[in-house]
């Protein structure tokens, strides 16, 4: 598990989120939206499929069917949820 923030510009917040590493960013997907709709009292409208993590530090687009631990996100690192 890593400690990352994830900007979420919809939201204009930035959230805490302690995320495992190992686990595919389709899923991670799912829970962050889904904790973020659950803090900010809203319904997720569109597909989970069309949300994109990226990263701030690398500037790059991390594909859903891998994990953080492929791209070297580690504690601390910024990431945006669009």
């Amino acid at each position: 598990m890593i400690l990352v923030d994830i900007y979420a510009p919809g939201a204009n917040q930035t959230y805490d989120f302690s995320l495992d590493e190992n686990v595919k960013i389709e899923l991670l997907l799912e829970e962050i939206s889904g904790m973020i709709c659950q803090k900010e009292h809203c319904t997720l409208s569109g597909s989970i499929k069309e949300m994109l993590l990226v990263s701030q530090n690398q500037k790059k687009v991390l594909n859903s069917d891998l994990t953080l631990s492929h791209y070297k996100i580690v504690q601390g690192d910024r990431l945006m949820l669009v």
